[in-house]
């Protein structure tokens, strides 16, 4: 029973329900007979009022109506008679949470499969409209001036009162607009199904409402700094001219012929009904004169009306909602003191899915999906990336609704099971893992619907589909791995009787189905679930990829790589992470990256007496050897080891077999995390103007050894320790760089998050001899360096003071970072190339540089007689016999090294 209630009570609620629905008795007795049969027999766990609600939603269906007085032709129809939107506002539905309740119903009551199916189309009409609408607030904040929140409030107060006019302002065309756009939308059931469809029409009432505003030179309506408006049309002597631009080529930049096709003929057609039909007053050939002063209030009314008429015969979403949450947001936004204003400028009228449209047309609620985008484009991983998409208006949209067909893709309809190719390979083994896995995948699949029913209300039906596309990822993923394996071992016995491998493929590729389907649930959370450390799971991320044949998506990819990166930055170092247990067991402390790096990884300055590592094979990424499965998940002492990234490239791809000073199964994400350390390092050096290679060096070794000192990073990030790095050098070879500095720098960092520098560990919580527990202490960056890590740090960095005699340390070489972290520089013409301005000081002194907008002309003088191959005054460039003649004292230095290097290569060579 529901919440233990009695049986009158509950029968109150539903009368009282029924009577603000103003439903008949007939559906009253069905919904009570429906929701009993249902209640004694299953436990309906939650609010009585909300499974009321899907009992009366259900008995509303099959019950027919006689609609003589308003459509003859159709005297009774099934299924009406009832507002959703009120249905759910009275039930304290939200809309996720009834879509879920509901298809929970449909299989406790048996129901049809043709009901079940209309509730899913009534789900994705849901999902086309406010896509749609959120298009909409974006675009007609581009076009029109943004809505008023005061003119908003002025007309829902002064609706009801026959002489209040409705005035033709900005904020009564944003509702007009709309309207007229879902009452046109009604006429075809592709417009709510087909998001493309419903663009176009949208894009077609857009066009045409521009239109009415243009010829009418309507100034209080359209935006004065809208691109597609002539230059002159803010001056008082402009005369229209007899056709308005088109915009629908400014809505899309693909698919515009059908865009047109729209305009052209079915907005023409849908426009000329509502005419003849005295919807609408406006010219019937040109449909101007929408926005007359005289015809404008009959005009809002009358399409208002006739939306409201279609919605009282058919149970579609009222799509009116959006309206009134919109205006529910400003009013919020205005009460919290948020200036609106400014939210706008950065992203006019952006209509986040976060927003309560989605939750309870009455309360906010806990089901809000959040807006699907594309994932930040990390540092690493970028080179690995598939081609990246048209980010037109269109086509970013049609990203939020294509992430599962993708999936879907990818899976190409295999089955949630062993293909038989892979039951054959699992034969070949010593030992037949299949039962191990299927005990393995049934054990994970009971602790995923658990959790996932928990946190959604028990969308236990949405949490096996799930499930299903999981485990079929998993067995595609198992077989191309085993593939690779076999090219590297003929007997893969010993991998696959890995358990922890089978668990952390499977979570992988669950997060892999979670964020297709834009689950709230955020990583880490897969992993609680399953109870997986972070140091197993990093360790198949790139065997992932790898294996995925080029068939995932640059999201999906992005998506992991910034997975990878947050283990390898702050989850791998939590207190209760295995990698302590790890350090311990090996018998070492951890390494510095010189021990666990790769040949081309390494860069080391002639300062310290040192020869330079080979770096040729940095790009070399197409001659990738096929990684091992099983060294990943040796223990951390064996002497075999897993061929790693190269430093500058993705940290999900891998080269350059070799053995390390320190090699065995830790190293290889010791190797990771530093390579994330150093191309971090790198990327913020470059914006700070830091270029001069031993003060990186110093850097470098400053962050190694706070990486060396356990309780420095343990519980801590990698980029608090980075940044307090770069600080203490810089403020002990006298640079006046400040904090802040490094903290707006960080910024621009696409991991970057507030958190890292506001809410830094400064002491744990401990119990002291009285058993008084003390909470741990957390503050900003500035105070973990003064209170922390200086008083770690200072005997060590003390040897870094510029004393003019030269500290008797050795500096760590650096890793082997490619500088270009942002874009490649554009070839013009020659030796000539175009990049994004990034500092000041990182021009070379041996180039010509115009910055747009910044330089003096005479510099872009100089680049066009270097161009023309004229003299320019400056440094000349080095060229074939140069090193035989005579070299000023100042230049020997510099010529010695590169003797140096040159003897040394030749010298390899030999050998």
């Amino acid at each position: 029973m529901v919440l233990s209630e009695g049986e009158d009570q509950l029968h109150k609620k539903l009368l009282d329900l029924c009577s603000k629905l103003n439903l008949d008795q007939k559906t009253i007795s069905i919904a009570w007979e429906n929701f009993t049969n249902i209640n004694k027999n299953i436990t309906l766990e939650g609010d009585a009022l909300q499974w009321l609600g899907c009992a009366v939603f259900v008995a509303s269906q099959f019950v027919e109506i006689s609609t003589v007085s308003t459509i003859p032709s159709s005297p009774v129809i099934k299924g009406s008679g009832i507002n959703l939107k009120s249905l759910l506002r009275h039930s304290n539905l939200s809309f996720v949470q009834f879509f879920t309740n509901i298809n929970l119903w449909a299989d406790m009551a048996n129901l049809s499969e043709e009901f079940k199916s209309n509730v899913n189309r009534l789900k994705d009409n849901f999902n086309v409209a406010h896509s749609t609408f959120k298009k909409y607030c974006f675009l007609f904040s581009k076009i029109f001036v943004p809505p008023n929140l005061v003119e908003l409030e002025a007309s829902k107060h002064h609706r009801n009162r026959k002489l209040r006019p409705v005035m033709c302002n900005s904020s009564k065309v944003f509702e007009f607009i709309w309207n007229l756009f879902i009452t046109l939308k009604a006429s075809d059931s592709q417009y709510s199904t087909e998001l493309v469809k419903s663009f176009h029409l949208l894009f077609a009432c857009l066009d045409l409402a521009f239109k009415n505003a243009f010829l009418g030179k309507r100034r209080d309506l359209l935006n004065p700094n809208f691109e597609c408006l002539p230059p002159n049309w803010n001056h008082p002597d402009f005369v229209s001219p007899s056709e308005a631009p088109c915009l629908i080529g400014y809505f899309c930049k693909e698919m515009v012929t059908e865009a047109m096709h729209t305009k052209i003929y079915d907005l023409k057609i849908l426009i000329g009904n509502l005419i003849n039909n005295k919807v609408l007053t406006a010219d019937s050939r040109h449909f101007t004169g929408l926005f007359d002063q005289n015809t404008f209030e009959s005009n809002f009314k009358n399409v208002v009306n006739t939306y409201d008429a279609h919605l009282l015969n058919t149970v579609d979403v009222d799509e009116k909602i959006f309206l009134a949450e919109y205006r529910r947001r400003l009013l919020e936004e205005q009460q919290n003191q948020i200036n609106f204003e400014q939210s706008v400028k950065a992203s006019p009228m952006s209509y986040s899915a976060e927003c309560s449209v989605i939750t309870s047309p009455q309360n906010n609620g806990r089901n809000g999906i959040a807006t699907p985008r594309a994932p930040d484009t990390p540092l690493t991983g970028r080179s690995y990336l598939p081609r990246e998409a048209d980010t037109s208006p269109l086509s970013v949209d049609k990203f939020l609704t294509q992430k599962i067909t993708r999936l879907h893709n990818i899976l190409n309809n295999r089955s949630p099971a062993p293909s038989e190719y892979l039951l054959k390979l699992f034969e070949s083994c010593r030992v037949d893992p299949t039962s191990k896995i299927q005990d393995i995948l049934n054990n994970l699949t009971e602790k995923f619907i658990s959790a996932y029913t928990n946190s959604f209300q028990n969308c236990k039906e949405d949490a096996k589909t799930v499930d299903q596309y999981a485990i079929t990822l998993f067995y595609k993923f198992i077989e191309n791995i085993l593939k690779n394996e076999k090219k590297i071992r003929t007997d893969i016995s010993d991998l696959v009787q890995k358990d922890i491998f089978y668990m952390c493929m499977f979570t992988c590729c669950m997060e892999i189905v979670l964020f297709s389907h834009n689950c709230p649930q955020k990583f880490p959370w897969i992993l609680e679930v399953f109870d997986i450390q972070p140091l197993h799971f990093v360790k198949v991320i790139e065997l992932i990829v790898r294996s995925g044949g080029g068939q995932l998506s640059r999201e999906i990819i992005k998506h992991l790589n910034k997975i990878e990166e947050t283990v390898l930055e702050s989850l791998m170092w939590k207190s209760n992470s295995l990698i302590w247990e790890a350090i311990n067991n090996s018998g070492e402390i951890i390494p510095k990256f010189e021990e666990t790096a790769l040949p081309g990884q390494l860069l080391y300055s002639a300062a310290n007496g040192n020869r330079s590592d080979s770096t040729e094979n940095l790009n070399n990424s197409d001659e990738q050897p096929i990684l091992s499965a099983l060294e990943r998940f040796q223990s951390p002492n064996n002497r075999q080891l897993l061929p790693n990234v190269s430093a500058g490239q993705s940290l999900l791809i891998e080269s350059n077999p070799c053995v390390p000073r320190r090699p065995g199964s830790l190293p290889i994400i010791f190797r990771k995390f530093y390579n994330l350390a150093g191309i971090r390092m790198e990327h913020l050096c470059l914006r700070l103007g830091l270029l001069d290679t031993e003060v990186k060096q110093k850097i470098w070794t400053a962050f190694e050894h706070s990486i060396q000192n356990s309780d420095l990073i343990r519980d801590r990030h990698l980029d608090q320790l980075l940044m307090c790095a770069v600080y203490v050098i810089c403020k002990l070879t006298n640079s006046d760089l400040k904090f802040q500095d490094i903290m707006k720098f960080y910024r621009d960092q696409p991991q970057s998050s507030s958190d890292v520098y506001r809410h830094v560990l400064i002491t744990r919580q401990i119990t002291d001899e009285g058993g008084v527990t003390i909470p741990e202490d957390r503050s900003d960056l500035i105070k973990f360096y003064n209170s922390v890590y200086i008083e770690v740090m200072r005997r060590f960095v003390s040897q870094f003071r510029s004393t003019g005699q030269r500290s008797n340390l050795l500096l760590s070489p650096l890793p082997a970072v490619k500088r270009d972290l942002t874009s490649s520089s554009v070839q013009v013409v020659g030796n000539v190339f175009v990049r994004r301005f990034e500092s000041p000081s990182t021009g070379s002194s041996d180039s010509f540089n115009y910055v747009f907008n910044r330089s003096p002309s005479k510099d872009l003088k100089d680049i066009n007689k270097l161009v023309n191959n004229s003299r320019v005054a400056g440094k000349r460039l080095l060229i074939d016999g140069d090193l035989d003649k005579e070299i000023p004292p100042n230049k020997r230095l510099s010529n010695r090294k590169v003797h140096t290097l040159v003897e040394e290569r030749r010298n390899q060579n030999g050998e």
